[in-house]
């Protein structure tokens, strides 16, 4: 269940968003600093790219990107959208849930869904193995962002987790995120790392491991193997 802080965030964002008919709950000066601050703080968060991070989906994402231009029944809109949920799956995995990438999502669908064909989509997100995480972020337009069911046809079930996650994304700061996992080599050879940095990905990756694992596992070796490389002594 949402706190005062988070409900009156969504009702705000919601209302600016979306173009709903709500208007935040009265509150003390505190409170609306707070609020002002997560807001800065969604803001700050850097976008994702639209790239994946196991090399053989990334080539595969490249393929499908690729065959789908030179298609003679091309439909750009559907790429569209497919970009915004690789670059919102890249957030997730190198951040957090991205809620400007999730209201961009939702945008998107209400202005150009009318022109997706989302037999293609289908077709790819089973290829590239995110079907699930798609369905993930569509979760979270419907909980938090008041959706219907239909106006996202790749979600075939809400993910209950879908709300508690993005609620805890709320609670990360830039300077957090931005931490670097990082080996360093003492002076007698041993080499040591951040532990706090450690578990706290470590723990990351276990939260969206269901959602798209092949991605989670790559995404995390794939760090961990550029911690190793940066060795500091």
């Amino acid at each position: 269940m949402m706190n005062f802080i988070q409900r009156n965030i969504f009702i705000q964002l919601r209302a600016n968003k979306f173009h709903t008919n709500e208007h935040m709950e009265d509150m003390t000066n505190y409170k609306k600093q707070k609020i002002a601050n997560i807001m800065k703080n969604m803001e700050d968060l850097p976008e994702g790219e639209v790239r994946l991070s196991n090399p053989i989906l990334n080539k595969r994402l490249n393929k499908v990107m690729d065959d789908e231009r030179h298609a003679i029944d091309t439909s750009i809109e559907s790429l569209d959208l497919l970009r915004i949920i690789i670059a919102n799956i890249d957030s997730i995995m190198n951040h957090c849930i991205s809620i400007k990438g999730i209201i961009k999502l939702g945008n998107y669908l209400r202005t150009k869904g009318d022109k997706v064909d989302f037999v293609k989509i289908d077709t790819w997100l089973s290829k590239l193995h995110i079907q699930r995480i798609a369905q993930f972020q569509g979760s979270i337009l419907i909980q938090l962002f008041n959706f219907e069911i239909d106006e996202i046809p790749f979600v075939r079930r809400i993910e209950k987790k879908a709300e508690k996650l993005t609620l805890q994304s709320l609670n990360m700061n830039l300077q957090d995120l931005q931490e670097d996992w990082h080996f360093k080599q003492s002076s007698t050879g041993f080499v040591q790392n951040n532990n706090k940095v450690l578990r706290r990905n470590l723990n990351h990756s276990l939260h969206y491991f269901n959602y798209a694992p092949i991605e989670t596992i790559s995404h995390f070796f794939l760090k961990f193997a550029h911690s190793l490389s940066e060795i500091e002594e």
